[in-house]
């Protein structure tokens, strides 16, 4: 009775066949390069419809900038993160209802993304903006519109999967 309550134990990494390792590290690195991949395609593809929205605004010297811009969207985005970070701490902190705490935190979101896309606005080689704020607001907006498609889509999957079961 106890061999058919005992659960398979999962193998542990010291368990595995040094070929089972190199095959687990390989599959691991393809995964890895594979999530690296979408979102590179993704980032670029926002970059590109925001340039392609604002082309009276931007002066590219190429195609080369656009992707000095996608490749500069994740240290920009941390580096407004770490601006914003001391205002997400203080709204953490304050005692706030869960409605309001979930306002200011898709505000201080947008927030810093607008700040990211100033900053890759700014240290972008071979771009130049007239109105640096017009496109960030355009990028910040298709963002939102961005997530909140995907919490649709996930809502949707979630009622289909309720409803199922």
């Amino acid at each position: 009775m106890k061999d058919h309550q005992q659960k398979e134990e999962e193998p542990t990494w010291a368990s595995l066949s040094p070929r089972e390792k190199v095959l687990a590290a390989f599959g691991m690195t393809g995964l890895g390069l594979g999530i690296a991949a979408v979102v590179a395609i993704v980032v670029l593809t926002g970059v590109f419809l925001v340039a392609l929205l604002s082309r009276n605004l931007i002066e590219s010297e190429g195609v080369a900038p656009l992707f000095w811009g996608a490749l500069l969207c994740l240290p920009c985005g941390l580096l407004a993160g770490i601006f914003v970070y001391p205002l997400r701490l203080a709204a953490r902190l304050l005692p706030l209802s869960a409605a309001v705490k979930r306002s200011v935190e898709m505000v201080l979101s947008a927030g810093t993304t607008f700040l990211a896309v100033l900053f890759v606005e700014y240290f972008t080689p071979g771009l130049h903006v007239r109105h640096p704020w017009l496109p960030a607001l355009l990028a910040t907006l298709v963002v939102a519109l961005a997530n909140v498609v995907i919490k649709r889509l996930e809502s949707r999957k979630q009622q289909q999967r309720d409803g199922a079961a």
